[in-house]
């Protein structure tokens, strides 16, 4: 479903950009008078509509997947050099909660595998939010160096999981939202 909305995001900004040079070609389908400022209207309107359920959709498909691959992650066992086994599991390394934009205090990880957990609710009710969640290398700033959230979504309230990838090191939170929000980092141990 996210596809087709996809493709409504591309047709909705090409014709978007034709209607300012020519709204004749834009609104071929269009039986009233044919202007620049209609064309503007309609293909605006449906571009953001189109943005708007693409996100939607793609936040449900998302949650789905990594409920199912998180389940199958937490029944590994590992065999210590010794006789006896020690069994794996989560285990919580930080956890950060507030509202709005926040850092947080740094924290380390070993290099193993490791996830975020997140619940997000939105306090607008506008049936929206936005929330992204950064895990940065201690010494840096997104601000002035960039980076690319672990997870972001635009869903108005969301529970899940994301995998992160970072190597043995020392790392801080950086959540930018729009409401209340608990993150807690993990790993497999």
């Amino acid at each position: 479903m996210d596809s087709l909305f996809a493709l409504l995001i591309l047709a909705s900004f090409v014709l978007l950009i034709i209607g300012f040079f020519s709204p004749q070609k834009s609104l071929f389908w269009y039986k009233q008078e044919r202007t620049g400022t209609k064309s503007a209207t309609i293909y605006g309107i449906a571009l953001v509509a189109s943005f708007v359920l693409f996100g939607i959709t793609t936040d449900k498909d998302k949650s789905k997947n990594s409920s199912s691959s998180s389940d199958n992650s937490q029944s590994t066992t590992t065999a210590e050099p010794q006789e006896e086994k020690r069994e794996s599991k989560w285990t919580e390394v930080y956890t950060f909660k507030g509202n709005g934009m926040k850092k947080s205090p740094t924290f380390e990880l070993t290099g193993g595998e490791a996830r975020l957990k997140y619940n997000y609710s939105s306090d607008n009710g506008m049936g929206m939010g936005m929330f992204a969640a950064y895990v940065v290398d201690e010494g840096k700033d997104i601000m002035k160096q960039g980076g690319i959230p672990e997870v972001m979504t635009s869903a108005e309230n969301e529970e899940s999981e994301s995998s992160i990838q970072k190597s043995a090191g020392r790392y801080y939170l950086n959540i930018n939202a729009t409401g209340n929000w608990t993150v807690t980092v993990e790993e497999f141990k």
